[in-house]
């Protein structure tokens, strides 16, 4: 009988404690949730790229080379393709950053603590940061229900039209910018790879952001660009370097992943003779006497004397290896390899070029659109110093460059867009867009008619057979709804 009722004791003392049962089987060693700032960290390292090897692919052997920056000599005739060459931005980023911002986003906003609204307004910037760099590749994508499948059980993601993608990511930066302007705190702090919890210079970046997003619309809703690159501009932008938005890596040169700089990886992978200096590019700035020669480009033996820097012709049948590496002193060769180098997402000279071409068009930054033009390029110049190293160029060599080469009337337009294309070399994808819009460079028309487009440059990347096989009803009507799914399909905001 007294075991019966030590038995019945126990019964009724778990029973009265049932509520809390839950709770007494969690692991106490084991966080539930992992804090913001160790998530913001990791996304904001991803989003950079997951691997060298896939940025390789998608940056290095196509988007650069598309826009004449590079010429790849390995992978065959320019404007080729490869089976999942280029499958690689989406799947990497919907497979790891997209579904980590969008579960950072759900723990802001289901968090009551007191930093919860600026951390969120910071989150929701960085994730514009990755979607605009998704549409802009791809046109229509997984947007508003994706990275929902364990939130929500949203297996598969239908696909916004990227007109939709837009005027929501436009609104979020508003919004955002408006929580950041409060001055409330937040909880990153060094965590926050970007800007280390400043929250000035994430509004800066926001609107700044939104100035990228207005001028991309510039060929589709030349009223709706205006506006809104008016508000980036009354809201504040970049004013200078130290605003630039980029990520420093590590001096970790057996890591393939993450933490070393990307384009170092792929052009110390890529250092004999496969990826070369386009001639397009490096005629562009011999002509004009550029010193940014020296900083971006050596000789095979790594040498970097302006003189013998020369660029490989893309229609050169020969495939011939010129005398050049791809960008060496910065990302390797002279005996020089800097894995930890920045990789940048905007910097501050892209944003003066904007706001030369957003004067130029409808006067808005005050009108001055030589004053911004001169501005940009000076930017341009010097934000090369952040890659250390000795890497560097003198005021006097620019202003001797801006002297050899002013804003000339009547070609805003077109100077403004290719001191663009040369300031953001290494990031094929801002080069490629900004090429799309503004149809700035001019670029050199290939020869080779057997190439996979026949010649034509070509404006996004095609969907993965992944999503084809997954998803196939939602990317099914993604393609009808886009037009095509070919490399020369015309996403929305690059109207013909």
């Amino acid at each position: 009988m007294k075991k019966y009722i030590y038995i019945l004791i126990l019964v009724l003392a778990f029973g009265a404690c049932d509520e809390g049962f839950e709770e007494m089987n969690v692991n106490p060693t084991k966080p539930t949730q992992l804090s913001p700032a160790t998530k913001l960290t990791y996304i904001q390292l991803y989003t950079g790229g997951s691997s060298y090897v896939a940025y390789l692919f998608w940056n290095v052997i196509h988007l650069m080379p598309n826009v004449q920056q590079l010429n790849d000599t390995h992978y065959g005739p320019i404007f080729s393709y490869k089976e999942g060459h280029t499958h690689w931005l989406f799947e990497e980023q919907f497979g790891s950053t997209v579904k980590n911002i969008i579960d950072l986003e759900a723990q802001l906003e289901a968090s009551d603590a007191p930093t919860a609204a600026v951390d969120l307004a910071i989150a929701r910037v960085q994730k514009v940061l990755i979607f605009s760099r998704l549409t802009d590749a791809y046109g229509d994508i997984p947007y508003s229900e994706a990275g929902k499948g364990f939130l929500e059980g949203i297996r598969f993601p239908k696909y916004d039209k990227q007109s939709d993608i837009y005027a929501d990511m436009l609104a979020t930066l508003e919004s955002s910018a408006t929580v950041l302007s409060t001055g409330g705190a937040n909880s990153y702090g060094s965590a926050d790879l970007l800007f280390a919890g400043d929250n000035l210079k994430w509004k800066k970046f926001a609107n700044s952001l939104m100035l990228r997003l207005a001028m991309r619309m510039v060929k589709v809703d030349p009223t709706g660009a205006q506006s809104w690159a008016a508000k980036a501009i009354q809201g504040g932008v970049m004013e200078s370097n130290d605003d630039i938005a980029f990520t420093q890596y590590e001096d970790s040169p057996n890591d393939g992943g993450p933490n070393v700089n990307p384009l170092t990886k792929c052009f110390t992978s890529r250092a004999d003779v496969q990826v070369k200096i386009s001639k397009t590019f490096m005629d562009f700035m011999k002509d004009r006497n550029d010193p940014r020669v020296s900083v971006l480009c050596s000789t095979i033996d790594g040498d970097t004397s302006y003189d013998l820097q020369e660029g490989q012709d893309i229609n050169d049948a020969t495939r011939a290896a010129p005398n050049s590496k791809p960008n060496i002193n910065i990302f390797g060769g002279s005996g020089l390899i800097v894995y930890d180098a920045p990789f940048f997402f905007q910097t501050y000279a892209e944003v003066k070029f904007m706001l030369a071409e957003a004067a130029h068009r409808w006067g808005l930054a005050g009108g001055d659109v030589e004053t911004h033009y001169n501005d940009g390029v000076t930017a341009a110049m010097d934000y090369l110093s952040m890659y250390g190293h000795g890497v560097g160029i003198s005021s006097t060599q620019i202003l001797d460059y801006l002297g050899e080469n002013p804003l000339v009337a009547g070609e805003e337009l077109k100077m403004i867009n290719e001191q663009y294309w040369v300031a953001t070399f290494g990031n094929g994808l801002e080069s490629s867009s900004n090429w799309k819009r503004s149809g700035y460079p001019e670029l050199v028309p290939l020869e080779d008619a057997a190439s996979l487009t026949g010649g034509e440059i070509p404006r996004r990347f095609v969907y993965p057979g992944s999503e084809k096989l997954n998803n196939p009803d939602n990317v099914t009507a993604a393609i009808a709804e886009q037009g095509g799914d070919e490399l020369t399909t015309r996403m929305w905001w690059d109207a013909n």
